[in-house]
């Protein structure tokens, strides 16, 4: 198709609907890949906000025989969500719970809305949404349906196909339709159908179909692969059911009505240790007796992966050892007494039956999550390994009877064997759907043919073992040429019909489930441009195109509750400003798909733009995928060829420009709030209604010189940043107290420079390596004597643990000094061990909502402060809220200012103002007490303040 053509329904749709329609080659890039292998540019994307725009775009695009490919959160693992012509993506819009019938355990929502979404609304009802894949926290409804998808817990639950009770729908001519028992039930009684004669000609084939269907369609229950034709059997035919497993080739799907279970009220875990896969597998009938909720594999690959991903190693805590497989077995019941006596039974039984299992019950809810978060997990850590071969997804979704389970292991594993090939195994023992990955090299001819060989060998496996070629992730371009020969002639003659009913023309989603390319065909590996000169040390991720090229397109970036990844696309759900979208336009840009000048073109800028440093992508992303540090080595490319703004200046220098105006703080605080000021602030590109902190009258290290210090104590420096230095003294005194009163003698290093951290944040890296450098040189005199060096700013923390690895990769001294850093929590939490008896416990343990700076939360070390105020004896929790938006300057930034607040207002921002009255707000970072200060009327305490109170006997200030 020529983009002429597609540039012309662009133009069409642009005054007809209300959603948006983009032809840029950076955005239709951005939609060229899923979690696949595969890679399609389409020609088009559109981004609808209503059933009626979908009709419209549909219709349109079918007068001018453009395919369109409608994608959830593009998380497909067999390349269903991509394709030539118009992406449509219903994600951003189309994602509401539109009603709720508690009584009849039912919803109609949109397609848009993710699993882990639609169960928080149905939390208060006690109901939810029965499939649970693991990418639940993204998986948009929709795409759960279009795959048939399930999860953890099928055996209790089924598929995504037995909840369908109903779906408004648009034909692939555009016209729309509603497809339900009901509707197919006035046909049957009025003999006409709804949208001219599709449910007409449906019936005919339903009705000419069903002794083929019986007699040769596979019986195994848990079937993703083709589509859903079982459903022509059932004495009351739904057409709704056609969608699941139809991977959006059949109609679009506008909303769906669902059926919902209850919530379980009490679950517990049994973990069992294998020295082999094999012998877990033939434990699983005998589990299955037992009647659980749940049976789950994960093997020794990711074992050993995750305990090397810092973001991640904290979950195995309930893994001993370095066994070859573990299986997760839950028991759910009404009782909590029950339920746990369940697990400790069955631990027993499992102890004496198999004496190699090594049972451990698992009965907590925080540590049941662990395991289930570390399963989640699995697929990321699995692409996290920063080498040519990766864990392919071509035979990983064969499904089988459990009966039959270890025999069809053991087969796979000679299988691969005889390639040279070694595979992770993960998955749902349960239900005989254990994902196998091989690891192989796609950028190679060899590496090519293995994939193929394998999916031969894998398809005779499952024709074996009466099973299918996948049991939730679908056919896409990876599976469907091989379904003629999974289900027979007759029956994919059938399949084909199906099709035609609905599709005549073929416009929707072509390529999928029939008529499938051959699966070497689009493969998105391949070689990228050589090597260039990078500013920041990529080494240790094997060079920048590798480092994109971690990124797998799971989309973990897409989730909008629970930890801090990524801030900004919670704010605006816009594909574009995910963590994928970033590395994904890196990848592109490098791989040469997308050409050079196009680094410095407005579209590309805008795709890292709304990246707020967060770093959360670095620890939350199971692969690992550092946006934060690709959008620093950008800026700088960026800034070398577009020059350093005077907002660059003023921010990036806020350390040096604050100490010319620290001289006289008052007449600056006077100046800044005028008119004039505020104006040239407002030129360069800061938002008025932004204020600007206010200078203390007397600096830091003013008050420091002047006070009379111990004369005695284990020495320590303290990192005084810029912002307790000249704004907010009181920190930086609280922090003095602190640790004098716990009996070291504090040193303040008037050498030191600002950490980087603003420069970086602008792109100004050379001179951020010019600070880093004498920073490292200034400190490497205590690190030798071994002093530890406090800071109470985490940004200024990470810029040493992190980004000076980066900047300066072969300085001698660098790990010497980073091995003394630490937040003041860390500190006083490990050197003062008797705390308590130096800081008196109050009599009524104090409420604390605590909010963690990004950098700390991210770096792992957020649980260091909660575990030290509550060893003080305060009542102190986590805000679990996210990214507060400020970001240093980005909050302040004219154009950020509106999506700053909104980010707060995502998750931070409504829980502050439903505080009781005496419950303080504690913070760690300065940017988050601005931004608290700003948009909420509860004044924020730095922890400091908080830790001041306790151990020095109250707050100075």
């Amino acid at each position: 198709m020529k983009k002429s053509v597609a540039g012309d329904l662009a133009r069409a749709l642009s005054g007809k609907i209300s959603g948006e329609v983009t032809v840029t080659l950076v955005d239709r890039t951005l939609y060229s890949t899923d979690a696949s292998n595969y890679r399609i540019l389409p020609q088009a994307v559109a981004i609808p906000k209503t059933a009626r725009d979908v009709a419209t775009v549909v219709g349109e695009a079918a007068e001018r025989s453009i395919p369109v490919t409608v994608r959830g959160a593009g998380t497909s693992l067999a390349g269903q969500a991509v394709g030539e012509g118009m992406i449509l993506d219903l994600s951003k819009y189309m994602n509401g719970v539109l009603e709720i019938d508690p009584e009849g355990k039912k919803v109609r929502v949109g397609p848009g809305i993710t699993i882990d979404a639609l169960n928080e609304a149905l939390f208060a009802h006690g109901l939810m949404f029965g499939p649970d894949p693991s990418s639940s926290a993204v998986a948009t409804v929709g795409g759960a349906v279009a795959n048939n998808a399930t999860g953890a817990h099928s055996i209790l639950y089924g598929m995504a196909g037995d909840h369908v009770v109903s779906s408004n729908v648009v034909l692939a001519d555009g016209k729309s339709a509603e497809l339900s028992r009901e509707s197919y039930q006035r046909l049957k009684k009025n003999g006409r159908g709804t949208a001219d004669d599709l449910l007409e000609r449906l019936a005919g084939l339903v009705e000419k179909s069903g002794e083929v269907i019986e007699k040769e369609f596979p019986k195994h229950w848990r079937r993703a692969s083709g589509y859903s034709l079982d459903r022509f059997l059932e004495k009351d035919f739904n057409p709704a059911k056609l969608l699941a497993s139809s991977e959006g080739t059949l109609a679009v799907s506008t909303d769906f009505e669902l059926n919902l279970v209850e919530r379980p009220l009490w679950s517990a875990l049994c973990v069992l240790r294998f020295d082999e896969i094999p012998g877990a597998m033939k434990t699983v009938p005998e589990i299955l007796s037992k009647n659980p909720s749940a049976v789950e594999l994960i093997d020794g690959t990711l074992i050993g992966l995750a305990r090397k991903n810092r973001g991640f190693a904290h979950l195995l805590s309930f893994i001993e050892g370095t066994p070859e497989a573990v299986l997760v077995v839950e028991f759910q019941e009404e009782d909590e007494k029950r339920t746990r006596l369940k697990a400790i039974e069955f631990s027993r039984f499992m102890e004496s039956a198999v004496p190699g299992s090594r049972p451990l019950a698992v009965l907590e809810p925080d540590e049941q999550k662990k395991v289930w978060d570390a399963r989640k997990a699995g697929l990321g850590i699995l692409m996290s390994e920063n080498q040519r071969r990766k864990p392919v997804p071509c035979i990983e979704d064969v499904s089988i009877p459990a009966e039959r389970l270890a025999g069809y292991i053991e087969e796979v594993i000679s299988l691969l064997g005889k390639f040279g090939l070694t595979a992770a195994f993960y998955g749902h023992a349960s239900a005989g759907c254990v994902h196998v990955r091989p690891l192989i090299d796609l950028g190679t001819e060899k590496g090519v043919s293995e994939m193929t060989d394998l999916c031969d060998g894998a398809l005779e496996l499952a024709l074996r073992n009466a099973g299918v070629m996948s049991g939730e992730h679908g056919d896409g371009l990876q599976r469907s040429y091989l379904n003629e020969r999974l289900f027979g002639r007759n029956v994919y003659s059938i399949m084909k019909e199906l099709k035609r009913v609905f599709d005549p023309e073929g416009i929707l989603n072509p390529g999928k489930i029939v008529d499938g390319p051959q699966p070497t065909q689009n493969l998105r590996a391949g070689e990228t441009r050589s090597a260039t000169r990078t500013v920041l040390d990529w080494s240790r991720q094997g060079g920048l195109a590798a480092a994109a090229g971690m990124c797998n397109g799971q989309g973990v970036c897409r989730k909008t509750a629970g930890g801090v990844m990524c801030p900004s696309y919670r704010a605006t759900l816009d594909e574009r400003d995910t963590t994928r979208a970033r590395a994904n336009a890196l990848r592109e840009l490098l791989s040469g798909n997308l050409p050079e000048e196009t680094l410095f073109e407005k579209e590309f800028y805008e795709v890292f733009d709304l990246c707020v440093g967060c770093k959360a992508c670095a620890t939350e992303c199971p692969s690992g995928v550092d946006v934060g540090k690709m959008k620093t080595e950008y800026l700088a490319r960026y800034k070398a060829q577009k020059g350093f703004t005077m907002r660059d200046r003023l921010f990036g220098r806020a350390h040096e420009i604050s100490l010319m105006r620290s001289a006289l703080p008052s007449f600056v605080n006077r100046a800044l709030e005028g008119s004039v000021s505020r104006t040239m602030l407002s030129l360069a590109g800061v938002h008025p209604a932004r204020p600007l902190p206010r200078m203390a009258s007397e600096t830091f290290s003013g008050w420091f010189g002047k006070r009379r210090a111990p004369d005695e104590g284990e020495p320590v420096v303290y990192f005084h940043d810029t912002w307790s230095e000249f704004f907010y003294p009181g920190i930086a005194r609280a922090v003095t107290r602190i640790l004098e009163k716990l009996g070291f003698q504090v040193i303040l290093e008037r050498r030191r420079k600002c950490c980087g951290r603003p420069m970086l944040s602008c792109g100004m890296v050379e001179k951020a390596r010019e600070n880093a450098r004498s920073n490292v040189s200034v400190l490497s005199e205590y690190a030798e004597r071994n002093v530890p060096v406090i800071f109470s700013e985490p940004s200024c923390l990470s810029a040493f643990r992190d980004e000076y690895r980066d900047l300066l990769p072969e300085n001698e001294s660098l790990e010497a000094v980073v091995a003394t850093t630490r937040s003041l929590c860390e500190f006083v939490l490990e050197r003062a061990a008797d705390i308590r008896e130096k800081a008196p416990v109050p009599e009524e343990k104090k409420k604390v909502l605590v909010h963690g700076h990004c950098h700390e939360v991210s770096g792992g070390k957020f649980d260091k402060t909660l575990s030290l105020l509550r060893n003080l004896g305060y009542d102190a929790r986590g805000s679990d809220a996210g990214c507060c938006g400020m970001a240093g300057g980005f909050g302040h930034e004219k154009e950020h200012y509106e999506i700053s607040r909104t980010i707060g207002e995502k998750g931070l921002f409504p829980k502050i103002r439903t505080l009781d009255e005496g419950q303080e707000v504690c913070v760690t970072g300065f940017s988050c007490m601005e931004q608290i200060s700003h948009f909420t009327e509860k004044p924020p305490v730095h922890v400091a303040l908080i830790l001041e109170e306790s151990v020095a006997g109250g707050r100075a200030e």
